[in-house]
């Protein structure tokens, strides 16, 4: 009796002994994912749900262990609603620390957008507006030192926001100007970091320009080669786009995208029609593919091109006379 009883302890022990082990495995020790995954908690979601979701994306493999865990720690009280990113690497108890300090809103940062329509975004998603716009349009660089900013109190930020998707948590305006400038400094600064800030800037303001003019990346660089080739002929640029970002950001025009004759003699700076240069900063924020198109030009034949009123696609033209009859057939 003695001897079974010794066994059955010895049995006991090391139950308790492997499940400290897979407990542990489950909790505490890292995994990895293929890629990132996104997780929204919504406000008020109880921890049941939550170890639910968690296990029926493959991201927890035991309920009750993990339901153990928060119950003993009092997690399961501290969780906050929000939207979060799990992995690639990642353990369960990481997990739930990210669960209780919170998670902000993501947020998607397109392409060619301007300082002015991302704080529309934000403002759509319930976040900043104003600060937003007063903080990209004077922003200190004084002291933050982007080497590929002017080290002033008052930058303009226009072309430098790098367009991506960020998830806000703290102090929503400088955190997210700090991210975009943070990944334009990775993304974009790093890979022209032998050019100055003057040369940097002029392929921002291109690009600026072919992300509001044209749609696919081939037709980017061929823009890119005519305007670049029209800049050192001295032959104003013509690009509709400048016209647009007078009258919606500069003049706040109702109706601004409709453009008439008349716009082409607004007196501005950025008027491309009137002035034979470049306008003066960035028109937009560009992405990579503008970025590269800009700072990689195609050389062509063609010194005119016009996007058709149908489709959207860009069409090329060698000489005055072929853009005007291009203009009759596709405008």
């Amino acid at each position: 009796m003695k001897k079974f009883s010794g066994y059955f302890a010895i049995i006991i022990f090391l139950f308790f002994l492997s499940l400290i082990f897979y407990s542990i495995d489950e909790i505490f020790i890292f995994r990895t994912l293929t890629e990132a995954k996104r997780f929204e908690i919504e406000k008020g979601e109880g921890a049941d749900s939550v170890i639910a979701r968690l296990k029926d994306d493959g991201l927890i493999r035991n309920k009750l262990v993990v339901r153990f865990f928060l119950i003993s720690t009092g997690i399961h009280k501290d969780i906050k609603g929000g939207i979060y990113t799990i992995g690639p690497t990642y353990s369960v108890k990481q997990i739930f620390d990210q669960f209780v300090m919170g998670g902000g809103p993501e947020v998607r940062i397109f392409e060619g957008w301007t300082i002015k329509e991302i704080a529309a975004a934000l403002k759509g998603a319930g976040l900043i507006v104003s600060e937003f716009q007063k903080a990209a349009f004077n922003f200190d660089n004084s002291e933050s030192g982007y080497a590929f900013l002017p080290r002033e109190s008052k930058v303009n930020l226009e072309g430098y926001l790098f367009p991506d998707t960020y998830r806000l948590e703290k102090s929503p305006v400088a955190e997210l100007i700090k991210m975009m400038l943070d990944n334009f400094d990775r993304k974009v600064y790093s890979k022209y970091k032998n050019k100055s800030a003057g040369d940097l800037r002029e392929i921002l303001i291109m690009a600026s320009m072919l992300e509001r003019e044209v749609r696919t990346e081939a037709d980017m660089k061929l823009v890119s080669g005519i305007l670049w080739k029209r800049l050192e002929s001295e032959l104003p640029l013509q690009v509709d786009a400048t016209l647009v970002y007078i009258k919606c950001n500069l003049l706040n025009v109702s109706n601004c995208r409709a453009l008439a004759e008349n716009d082409k003699k607004i007196k501005s700076p950025y008027n491309t029609y009137l002035n034979q240069s470049l306008p003066p900063a960035p028109i937009s924020n560009p992405g990579l593919l503008a970025v590269f198109a800009a700072a990689g030009p195609e050389g062509s034949d063609f010194w005119y091109y016009l996007s058709a009123r149908d489709d959207g696609r860009t069409i090329f033209s060698r000489t005055l006379n072929e853009h005007n009859l291009n203009r009759s057939v596709y405008r």
